[in-house]
C-alpha cells in the first residue's frame, strides 16, 4: 500500500510540474505576442509611419516589374529573331552582371556629402521605370542590350534600401521595418511573374505585362514622390500637438 501511495504522489507531482511548464510557457508565449503585436499593430505602430507606409506600397509594386524582363525576355528575343546573338551574350546576364556594378556605383555616390540618399533611390527607380516601359519598343540587340545595362544598373538601388529605410524610421525600428520592405518585395516578386503571363494569356503579346507592370511601377514611385510633402505635414502636426498637451 505504501508504494503504492508513493507512486501515486511521483505522478501527481511529474503531472504538476508538467502543467507549471506548460502555464509559464503560455505566459510567455502570450508576453511575447503582446511585444509583437504591439510593435507592428500598437499605438507605436511603424504602420502609423505615413511615410512608411508609402515606402511598403512602392515596395509591393516595385520588384513585380523588375522579374518581368527575365521571364519575358527569351521570348522577345525570339520574336525578334535575335537568338543567335543573345546565345553569343545572354541579355539576362547583361543585367545580372552590371546589376552588381550599379550596387557599388550608386552606394558610393550616395556616400558623396553633397548627394541625398533619397534623390540618389528616387533617380534610379525613375529610370528602371522607364527603362522597362521602352524596352518593348527595341528590336535590335543593340538597343536590348543598352537598355537592360540601365536596368542591371539602376537596379542596384537595392543597396540603397536599408539606408533609406533608416531615414524613414530611425536606427531603432529598422530590423522590423526592413522586414515588412523585404517582405512586401517578396510578395511583389511572387504575384508578379503570373501577373505578367495572364495579361500575355489576355493580350496574346509581351508588350502589354511591360507596360502595365511598368504603369503600376510609377505609381509606387509617384508614392514615394509626394513623400516630402507628407513629411513635411507631419512636421507640422508635431508642435501642435505638443502645445495642446
Amino acid at each position: 500500500m505504501e508504494c503504492k501511495g508513493k507512486s501515486r504522489r511521483g505522478k501527481n507531482l511529474y503531472a504538476l510540474c508538467i502543467l507549471k511548464r506548460v502555464s509559464q510557457l503560455t505566459v510567455t508565449i502570450k508576453k511575447g505576442f503582446g511585444t509583437w503585436y504591439s510593435s507592428y499593430f500598437g499605438a507605436a505602430s511603424l504602420f502609423t509611419n505615413r511615410v512608411f507606409v508609402a515606402f511598403v506600397f512602392w515596395a509591393l509594386f516595385a520588384y513585380s516589374s523588375f522579374v518581368i524582363p527575365f521571364i519575358h525576355l527569351p521570348e522577345i528575343v525570339k520574336q525578334y529573331n535575335l537568338s543567335t546573338q543573345n546565345d553569343v551574350f545572354p541579355l539576362t546576364s547583361i543585367i545580372a552582371i552590371i546589376h552588381i556594378f550599379g550596387k557599388v556605383i550608386l552606394g558610393i555616390i550616395s556616400d558623396l556629402p553633397c548627394i541625398s540618399t533619397w534623390n540618389v533611390f528616387l533617380i534610379a527607380n525613375f529610370t528602371l521605370v522607364i527603362c522597362i516601359l521602352i524596352l518593348p519598343l527595341m528590336h535590335t540587340y543593340i538597343g536590348l542590350a543598352m537598355v537592360c545595362a540601365l536596368i542591371g544598373f539602376s537596379s542596384g538601388y537595392f543597396s540603397l534600401m536599408p539606408v533609406v529605410t533608416e531615414d524613414l524610421v530611425g536606427i531603432e525600428h529598422l530590423a522590423n521595418a526592413y522586414g515588412i520592405i523585404i517582405c512586401a518585395n517578396g510578395i511583389s516578386a511572387l504575384l508578379g511573374p503570373p501577373f505578367a503571363g495572364w495579361i500575355y494569356d489576355i493580350t496574346q503579346k509581351y508588350d502589354f505585362s511591360f507596360y502595365i507592370c511598368g504603369l503600376l511601377y510609377m505609381v509606387g514611385i509617384i508614392v514615394l514622390l509626394i513623400q516630402p510633402c507628407i513629411q513635411k505635414k507631419q512636421s507640422k502636426d508635431q508642435p501642435t500637438d505638443n502645445t495642446k498637451v
